[in-house]
């Protein structure tokens, strides 16, 4: 019986596995992340001798993955890549690294790890069993920090570019392009549906850190949650927030405070409107208030 049933769960998990895992390109997959635990997806390109993975996740996902990996390509993950600072995509950088692989993200993830962190690792320490379990204090800062605007990877099987395009959803956003194949994954810069925050961000900038991704004309957009798609992705989340921002800022310049402002968003912005707009609403008017990126206000993460 309890054979049987062992066997019946593996092939449950196999099964769910593979509706959640999409193969973009040869050697390129995107893996959907499970919302309910607060997973974001990944990325994983097959370079010629390794693999890298987009985003650490949190430790009970990074688990998942390492375990999932050997399915996908024999070869080992040397590197991952945090695409931003946010829980939800770095704090399982240790759980990688015990495994071998080499954590790298761009300078403003680190710096905003060192501005915010430990207090959100501990505020996830309290709610979340996996990063509990982790035993540590802190999240771990990733093992290679990239300077500059652009790193590349490249051998005889594909070239990899991990881009900094400017502050959007958090300062230190990075891109990953692979400009043969034409493959985007932006991380939380452009998400698939409602499920962003904006409390980091520089909103009024954020579109136009939107228009240099545009431009390099992706086929395939990878988000950081939400499902896989094309350029849609990239001019649905920028034109969210052009009129989220006009809109607030058009009902502050009228005297209204956020509890008292009745925002209402043309029809085509209904894929990225959350049911409750309020926070959205708070951080574009904390940044229209401060002539500065809500992101560089003071403020608890909401």
């Amino acid at each position: 019986m309890g054979s049987r049933f062992g066997v019946a769960l593996s092939v449950l998990f196999c099964v769910c596995t593979a509706r959640a895992q999409t193969l973009v390109a040869p050697g390129v997959w995107f893996l959907l992340g499970d919302a309910s635990k607060g997973y974001s997806n990944t990325t994983v390109i097959e370079m010629s001798d390794y693999l890298i993975v987009v985003d650490a996740n949190y430790p009970g996902r990074a688990k998942e993955l390492i375990a999932l990996m050997p399915t996908l390509s024999k070869k080992p993950v040397r590197y991952v890549f945090d695409t931003h600072a946010h829980g939800d995509h770095s704090y399982g950088n240790s759980t990688w690294t015990r495994a071998g692989a080499t954590t790298m993200a761009f300078a403003g993830v680190a710096k905003e790890m060192d501005r915010w962190e430990p207090k959100r690792w501990q505020t996830a320490v309290a709610k979340r069993e996996d990063v509990r379990a982790t035993g540590e204090s802190d999240v771990e800062r990733p093992r290679k920090i990239i300077t500059g605007d652009k790193l590349v990877l490249k051998d005889k099987t594909r070239e990899v570019d991990l881009l900094f395009l400017g502050w959007g959803h958090t300062p230190g956003d990075g891109y990953v392009w692979l400009p043969k194949e034409r493959v985007l994954a932006t991380g939380d810069a452009a998400v698939n549906g409602p499920r962003n925050k904006l409390w980091d961000a520089s909103i009024e900038n954020w579109p136009t850190v939107l228009d240099k991704a545009l431009a390099l004309k992706p086929v395939h957009v990878l988000p950081g949650h939400g499902e896989a798609d094309g350029v849609e992705i990239l001019v649905g989340q920028q034109r969210f927030l052009k009129d989220l921002f006009v809109a607030v800022n058009r009902e502050a310049a009228a005297g209204k405070r956020p509890a008292e402002m009745h925002i209402e968003l043309p029809r085509e912005d209904a894929n990225w409107v959350p049911k409750d707009l309020s926070g959205d609403i708070e951080a574009c008017y904390t940044e229209v208030q401060a002539h500065a990126p809500a992101g560089s206000v003071p403020h608890e993460w909401k």
